[in-house]
């Protein structure tokens, strides 16, 4: 299950779970059909729920990519650095090299 995926389940749990908590204040009489602060629950509710039901948003906030692929894409990352900084390392030795060449012939 991709991080996407988990943001999804939990948006929409929690959006149900607000239109539930609605469902009954509304059934025990603690709501009335007058617009009050109470309507907030299912406002969010409903807009938790849309906004989990949207595949584009969530893709862009969270990773759309399995446990195995990003373990695989920042070992691959980190490979990248390692060589990065091995032919930086070298660069470093070769003109450490030829400066020293260069300071014992002008010797």
């Amino acid at each position: 299950m991709t991080p996407a995926d988990r943001a999804r389940k939990i948006l929409i749990g929690t959006g149900m779970c607000l239109m539930l908590v609605f469902a009954i204040g509304l059934d025990s009489g603690r709501y009335s059909m007058d617009l009050q602060l109470g309507w907030m629950f299912p406002l969010i509710g409903l807009l938790l729920i849309g906004i989990g039901f949207m595949r584009t948003t969530l893709g862009r906030q969270f990773p759309d990519e399995s446990d195995e692929e990003m373990t695989r894409r920042v070992k691959n990352d980190v490979d990248q650095n390692e060589r990065e900084k091995n032919v930086g390392k070298a660069w470093a030795s070769l003109e450490q090299h030829v400066l020293q060449t260069e300071i014992h012939e002008a010797e």
